[in-house]
């Protein structure tokens, strides 16, 4: 059987989170791969290779988890701080432009 040629592979387009395509392009340079393969790599594991758990997970795996949550986190906490402050100052602009009944 001849060999696909690239124009018969399904497209599919994906939207990484903030980081992610980094993480990738770094993995796949680690692994001697180009991105495209890196990702198709991880898909084959993780559809093909267990069930999907997290015990699955290579301490690198885990490592690259961690630090895309950890900068999720961090991104949520500063729009947590910056609605807090916002609701201060509107509380604050409130009362003093509150007049008496």
């Amino acid at each position: 059987m001849a060999e696909k040629q690239v124009k018969d592979y399904e497209k599919f387009v994906v939207r990484f989170p903030d980081g992610m395509r980094d993480a990738i392009a770094e993995r796949a340079k680690r692994n001697g791969r180009s991105m495209n393969s890196e990702i198709i790599s991880i898909l084959e594991d993780r559809l093909y290779c267990g069930d999907g758990d997290l015990d699955d997970l290579d301490a690198n795996e885990m490592m690259e988890v961690i630090k895309i949550q950890r900068g999720l986190l961090d991104r949520y906490s500063e729009f947590i701080e910056r609605g807090s402050k916002t609701l201060q100052e509107i509380s604050e602009t409130l009362k003093h432009n509150k007049k008496p009944t």
